[in-house]
């Protein structure tokens, strides 16, 4: 079989360019978005690096007031206490120690809590599709029953006119 030919380099030859017979090394760029002026960012400065005071400078009060408020959250919250005090308070009955029984609650009450959440977004992103089904069939009846009522009244002008 023969080689392919858009190899251009022959086996055995190092990887770089030749120029002017003085052999040019190649160099790639440390990232493929770079611009030609040598930044990545099309105003020509460099992106600031986010740190963690930045994250929590950007977070306030009035953010966890209102999170009982938002879809499917209180649900989860209320599923992840219950769980995690069942299994906590199981956990104790049975006779494990006081942290033990505590780090057992408060890791079902992240899990439950998670768990119902994520299920939750799911109901609502399905019946959100149900819906735009739902939707979409009553349009499209809705536009087969005007052009039937449209086919009937020109069916009716015909027969007029014959008379």
């Amino acid at each position: 079989m023969a080689d392919d030919t858009r190899q251009s380099n022959p086996p055995g030859s190092s990887n770089k360019i030749q120029s002017y017979g003085v052999p040019v090394p190649q160099v790639t760029p440390e990232n493929a978005n770079v611009l030609p002026g040598g930044s990545s960012n099309t105003a020509g400065g460099k992106a600031k690096e986010a740190s963690i005071f930045d994250a929590l400078r950007s977070v306030s009060l009035e953010d966890f007031k209102g999170v009982h408020k938002k879809p499917c959250v209180r649900d989860a919250l209320m599923t992840g206490m219950g769980a995690g005090f069942g299994i906590g308070g199981v956990r104790s009955i049975l006779g494990a120690t006081i942290l033990s029984a505590c780090n057992w609650t408060v890791g079902t009450f992240c899990f439950g809590s998670f768990l119902m959440y994520e299920y939750c977004q799911r109901k609502r992103y399905l019946e959100m599709q149900g819906m735009k089904r739902a939707v979409e069939v009553m349009d499209r009846k809705q536009t087969e029953k005007q052009l039937q009522v449209e086919s009937s009244k020109a069916a009716r002008r015909k027969a007029k006119e014959e008379n």
